[in-house]
Parts: C-alpha cells; sequence; structure tokens
C-alpha cells in the first residue's frame, strides 16, 4: 500500500498510549507508513479585553451561520436546530456582558483548544501534499481499533481500485447520529456496508480517509481565511466543502457501522475538551 499515508494527531497524552499504540500496530501490519503530529505550543494566560469578546462573538456567529448553511433542510429537525442555534447565539452573547471574567476565559481557552487541533490536521494536510502519496488517513488519538478493523479496512482499500476517489471524503470513525449531521435529501444511495452523500459531510473528523486532488483543493479554500482557524476541524472541513465549486461534484462516503469507534463518543475514554491541558 505504497500510495497511502496514515497521520495520527495527539498530544502524547499518556492515558491515550495503548491506542496509538493500537494505530501504530495497525500502520505496521498493513505496512502503512505513519506520520505522527503532536507538537504544539502552550496555551499563554492572559488579560481577556473587550476586542476578545468581540471576536469570540464573531467566531459563534461565523460558527453557527456555516453549520445551518451545511446542514440546510426543509425539516422538523433543522427549524429546531435553527431555533436552538439562535437562543445559544443569544445566551453566548449575554454570558459575554454578564459573566465573570473566568469563565469567559475559560470559553476562550476552550477555543484555543480546538483551535491547536485544527491546525495539527492543518499541518497533516501539508505534510501530505509535499509528499508523493495519493491518498491519506487520518487519525485521532481517541480512534479505538474493533475487533474486525483490520480486515474490514484492508478490504475497503482493495475496493477503492474501482472507486474514483479524486472528490470522495470518506468518514472512518462516525460519532454522532447520522440525521444529526446529515440532512436525508442529501443521501444519494445506501449500499449493505456504506451510504453515499451529496457533498462534504463530516462527522467528527476522528478519522477520515481523503485523496490529495480533495486535500488540495480543501487546503485551498482553507488559506483564503484566517477565521478559518477558528473552527473546530470537523466544521472547518463541512465550512472549506460549502466554498469550494460546485462542478467539482463533491461526494462523502459514511459506514453503517464506522470502521472505528470514536472513543470520546462511547464514553471509552475522556475527552480532551474536558481536558484544558490538551
Amino acid at each position: 500500500m505504497k500510495d497511502i499515508s496514515f497521520y495520527l494527531i495527539h498530544n502524547n497524552s499518556s492515558e491515550r498510549r495503548h491506542l496509538r499504540n493500537s494505530l501504530q500496530n495497525l500502520s505496521k501490519n498493513l505496512s502503512i507508513d505513519l506520520i505522527q503530529i503532536y507538537k504544539q505550543n502552550k496555551i499563554i494566560k492572559k488579560q481577556f479585553s473587550l476586542k476578545d469578546k468581540l471576536k469570540l462573538l464573531r467566531i459563534y456567529f461565523s460558527r453557527i451561520f456555516y453549520n445551518l448553511k451545511h446542514k440546510k433542510d426543509l425539516s422538523l429537525n433543522f427549524y429546531f436546530l435553527l431555533l436552538k442555534s439562535f437562543l445559544h447565539l443569544i445566551f453566548s452573547i449575554i454570558n459575554l456582558i454578564f459573566k465573570k471574567n473566568n469563565q469567559n476565559i475559560q470559553a476562550y481557552k476552550h477555543l484555543l483548544i480546538e483551535k491547536i487541533v485544527t491546525k495539527k490536521h492543518i499541518n497533516a494536510w501539508e505534510h501530505f501534499l509535499k509528499s508523493e502519496k495519493e491518498i491519506m488517513v487520518i487519525f485521532e488519538d481517541d480512534a479505538i481499533c474493533k475487533k474486525d478493523t483490520e480486515k474490514r479496512l484492508k478490504d475497503f482499500f482493495a475496493k477503492l481500485k474501482h472507486f474514483d476517489l479524486n472528490n470522495i471524503f470518506i468518514d472512518l470513525a462516525g460519532g454522532f447520529n447520522t440525521e444529526d449531521v446529515i440532512p436525508s435529501r442529501k443521501i444519494k444511495k445506501s449500499e449493505d456496508e456504506f451510504f453515499v452523500v451529496e457533498g462534504i459531510y463530516t462527522n467528527t473528523a476522528c478519522s477520515y480517509l481523503i485523496s490529495r486532488n480533495l486535500t488540495k483543493l480543501l487546503y485551498n479554500e482553507y488559506l483564503k481565511s484566517e477565521l478559518n482557524n477558528s473552527f473546530p476541524i470537523d466544521n472547518l472541513i463541512n465550512k472549506l466543502g460549502l466554498k469550494i465549486k460546485k462542478r467539482e461534484n463533491l461526494l462523502s462516503i459514511h459506514f453503517h457501522n464506522p470502521l472505528f469507534t470514536h472513543g470520546s463518543f462511547e464514553g471509552n475514554i475522556n475527552s480532551w475538551q474536558n481536558n484544558s491541558s490538551n
């Protein structure tokens, strides 16, 4: 599997070492190079100014706007999401105005952690684009191998020879319920093992596969705005997919039974979002 590279995003957490070891063993058994992305700057304590509050509001608004644009659908679920998002924005504004500074600092720190994680994914994209590989698989270190992961992944790689992967995003670990992240009208075809979706739809970006061509398209869109660094990586990928020209005919593949377990969602491990040192 000379055309494939694995990338592992982590922060050297000791409690996840066994998960990283499992992914390293997987790459070794499949004879695929594994590149680890873990270096990060420390979060520096700072005073929370009015400028920071305005920046937070801008980030909140942008995230909500693109999330609603991405999930736009004539369904009760969407209108519920619209109401929920509107209320969330109102509460965020109230909190920024009336809450104590230390509470707002925690919210800002959470965004900085998300920014660090997103930047690690971007570093992986950049490394991949400088290589001669054609396919990239990214893992965060809460991706848990199942008993049949190695066999299913190997079989799926064999099937990829029959796919035109140029503009296809493949989610490997799931997380949220499908109906919470993908409008039903976007599902174009469902097969025994997976279903095909029109457009780029990530679930949580815990583990995903993309081609060189799609990585290049997403990366070129990423470079166009500094604000992109303020999006969580899953939201960012969805946002960038919206920006790519429609003629590219983008598709996503999601598995009915994901190849990997998303540990943070299944409760197997503590989410990095609950750990400010991540």
